[in-house]
């Protein structure tokens, strides 16, 4: 059996956290520059807001129905993940983060002696009372059944907030309900071709033959098709969106020009993705930088050049070495530099990666290093210990006029109570 546990309107419930004045009101997170709006709460889903609407189409709604806004604070988002997911391994030895909000446990194994059920109302009692988000889970005996049992936790009322998909009758009841645009593994490319073949519901696709799913929607379909019959196709760090690649990407607050100011920035980004590669255990065999000139004009400069590593590494050093190399090809003098981004490619499993004969890297004093980069981050602070490159001067950061604090990890910002005599 797998457990996803998925925390309920993260970004907003993280604001709520450290100011219980919000609960009950309509709260919007927005990214990057304040542009759109990536996270709502259920009060700002009911005024019709939408998921990627832009902010300043929304002006007068927020101030008729008196929404609060705040700018995307990942540093604080990042730590509260952090702790979430740290104390999901007291519930299961193997814990896989699928995402800043999400994570699968495995529960083979796990003594569970009044049910699944309980053990999953378990998890949500212990996550609020510990760090005070709310989380819903879906149990089920594969990946692809958890995630539909953890949307049903999340979306339906009389689950209060555990789903458990153990039996059959459980399951079928669950796939009749499910739109097949819904299944994790689908995706938009698919779903609309399986609605004209008259494929509504998951449960329609699990209708369908073996042959035919594999033959027409490859062998992703089949692995989707068996996994929501109950077999087990995604073990531990699969699924079928596969990460890839990892992505970090700013729009700066301010138009940039200086190579030094575009190197801090994609620098910055270079460490972020690296302490994401580590913390899922592997390493990258590429680096991709892109950078986006200012403006809307068609002759605006867009660039973007990829770099094979001889040795795949989720060292932040090693990988800087190769993201300066790129950017130096990309950066063209004079242009106005609006936005640039850092993809880490051809991912693999940092014990499973090639090493090469001519590799003259201290690859072991690398890793230590990092350890130790790490580490002294988690218990000090967001950035306490960083790579020069990454300096610190913020002239390229967005701008965030609805920042809240940096309440876990910053001194300046601890919250102060008063108590009365």
């Amino acid at each position: 059996m797998y457990a996803l546990i998925d925390c309920n309107n993260f970004f907003v419930s993280c604001e709520r956290l450290f100011n219980p004045s919000l609960n009950g009101v309509p709260v919007v997170v927005l990214s990057g520059n304040d542009g759109c709006v990536i996270a709502r709460s259920n009060e700002a889903k009911a005024l019709g807001i939408a998921m990627g609407q832009p902010a300043f189409e929304l002006r007068e709604l927020f101030e008729r129905e008196r929404v609060t806004i705040f700018s995307s604070n990942h540093i604080l988002y990042g730590d509260i993940s952090r702790r979430v997911m740290s104390l999901l391994a007291r519930f299961s030895p193997e814990v896989e983060v699928y995402s800043i909000d999400e994570a699968f446990l495995s529960l083979d194994g796990i003594s569970m002696p009044y049910g699944a059920e309980v053990y999953g109302r378990m998890i949500v009692d212990e996550v609020m009372r510990c760090v005070g988000i709310p989380v819903s889970v879906g149990i089920a005996p594969t990946k692809t059944l958890a995630k539909i049992a953890s949307h049903r936790a999340k979306k339906m009322p009389r689950y209060q907030g555990v789903c458990c998909l153990a039996t059959p009758d459980q399951r079928a009841i669950a796939l009749m309900e499910t739109p097949i645009g819904d299944v994790w593994g689908i995706g938009r490319r698919i779903a609309p071709k399986l609605l004209v073949e008259g494929v509504a519901t998951a449960w329609d696709f699990t209708k369908l033959g073996c042959e035919y799913v594999r033959r027409t929607y490859t062998i992703g379909g089949e692995r989707t098709w068996r996994e929501l019959q109950g077999v087990v196709c995604y073990a531990a760090d699969e699924s079928p969106e596969g990460r890839q690649s990892i992505t970090v990407s700013r729009t700066f607050g301010r138009a940039v020009t200086t190579f030094d100011e575009v190197y801090e920035a994609v620098a910055n980004f270079t460490a972020t993705a690296a302490e994401r590669l580590r913390q899922q255990g592997s390493a990258a065999g590429s680096v991709m930088v892109f950078v986006k000139g200012s403006g809307c004009h068609p002759n605006r400069y867009v660039g973007a050049l990829q770099r094979m590593l001889p040795v795949a590494s989720d060292s932040t050093i090693e990988l800087m070495q190769y993201v300066r190399q790129v950017l130096v090809a990309l950066y063209r003098r004079g242009e106005n530099y609006k936005k640039a981004g850092v993809i880490l490619g051809h991912i693999v499993p940092r014990d499973h990666v090639q090493l090469s004969l001519f590799d003259t890297v201290d690859r072991e004093k690398h890793h230590r290093l990092m350890q130790v980069i790490d580490n002294v981050n988690r218990q000090a602070g967001y950035k306490a210990l960083r790579i020069g490159a990454e300096k610190g001067s913020q002239s390229w950061h967005a701008q965030s006029k609805h920042l809240s604090p940096c309440y876990t990890t910053s001194f300046r910002d601890i919250l102060v109570v008063k108590a009365d005599k």
